[in-house]
């Protein structure tokens, strides 16, 4: 059995200590690349809101002594260096997620470091006049032919747009979405597939349906 999955992973990672046990030929390709953008603040703030581990790793430059810090989760939470002084409990609810953190910043301005493929799902919850966002860092798209697989696990809209320029689904294959972009966009192309964030799955459980049909 091969499983894809649009990401490389640490040895330790629970996909990959799950394939191990289950006896899973795990393909581990990323079909994106990153380039820092120059973008830089031109407005006071008083919160930097990071929406991936990425965003926060391209922009944690604009953490000011004053300023707060919020994390989409505690997934990219975890990341900081910084204290977090906010970070959502809705992973599986994007809209739940930018209504809780709107209540929670009140009047504050907020900082979004952003891709320059953000989908902007937590700040357009925001009055444009409340808000700035900077692209910090530029996503490629690196296509590239995968071999077929039994299980695909998409880690980002870009990443399975990526694989779509070059690749389909064989038809009896399982999807698997991290996040609700990226279930919502593999679902305008027609393919079914079933969510999951870091928070939310169990490997082993999640896999072993398919090893042993």
């Amino acid at each position: 059995m091969k499983v894809f999955v649009s990401s490389e992973l640490d040895l330790g990672h629970p996909l990959v200590r799950a394939s191990n046990v289950l006896g899973i030929q795990l393909i581990q390709q990323s079909l994106l690349s990153f380039s820092a953008e120059a973008g830089v603040p031109t407005q006071p703030y008083d919160i930097v809101f990071f929406s991936s581990p990425r965003a926060y790793a391209f922009g944690q430059q604009f953490i000011l002594p004053e300023t707060k810090v919020a994390c989409v989760s505690l997934g990219t939470a975890k990341h900081s260096t910084y204290p977090v002084d906010w970070y959502g409990n809705s992973p599986n609810e994007p809209t739940q997620t930018a209504m809780d953190f709107k209540q929670w910043v009140g009047e504050r301005r907020v900082l979004f470091p952003i891709s320059s493929r953000s989908l902007g799902n937590i700040s357009s919850a925001f009055p444009p006049s409340q808000i700035e966002c900077v692209t910090v860092y530029k996503t490629i798209l690196n296509s590239r032919v995968i071999e077929d697989c039994t299980v695909y696990i998409f880690t980002s809209p870009s990443n399975a747009e990526a694989y779509l320029h070059q690749n389909t689904i064989p038809g009896a294959a399982k999807v698997i979405a991290k996040g609700a972009s990226t279930q919502e966009f593999l679902q305008q192309h027609g393919i079914e597939s079933t969510y999951f964030t870091d928070e939310s799955i169990h490997w082993e459980e999640a896999l072993a349906p398919w090893v042993n049909p």
